[in-house]
This record gives structure tokens, C-alpha cells and sequence, in this order.
């Protein structure tokens, strides 16, 4: 759980961007917002997931249990 997830986070940003260039040259800006907002999802999803885990050890750490 070290650098790999910001190497992924940087993966689907690159992704998502080079996605969104082509779209809106092609004259679709509608669906590279939509593509945009998937990518943004995708990466916040994983965020949660670290910071759920970050609190259980928090909690695991202090015994809060």
C-alpha cells in the first residue's frame, strides 16, 4: 500500500486526460466532462477505501474497540 496507489491515481489521471483531449477535439465536450466525472469517481472511491482503512488503525492502535 506504498507508492503503487499513486502510481494508479497518476495512471487514471493521465488516462482520463489524454481521453478528455481527444473527445473535445472531436468536438464531444459532453461526454469528456462525463469522462472527467467517471475518472474523478473511480479515484475518490479509492481514497475512501484508504481512509476507511486509515481509521481502523487508528482505532486498532489506541484500543477503541
Amino acid at each position: 500500500m506504498g507508492i503503487d496507489i499513486v502510481f494508479r491515481i497518476a495512471g487514471i489521471g493521465i488516462l482520463v486526460a489524454v481521453a478528455c483531449q481527444l473527445l473535445k477535439q472531436t468536438g464531444r465536450d459532453d461526454i469528456a466532462m462525463l469522462t472527467a466525472l467517471a475518472g474523478l469517481v473511480v479515484v475518490l472511491t479509492m481514497v475512501i477505501g484508504l481512509i476507511a482503512s486509515l481509521f481502523s488503525n487508528v482505532k486498532s492502535v489506541f484500543n477503541l474497540y
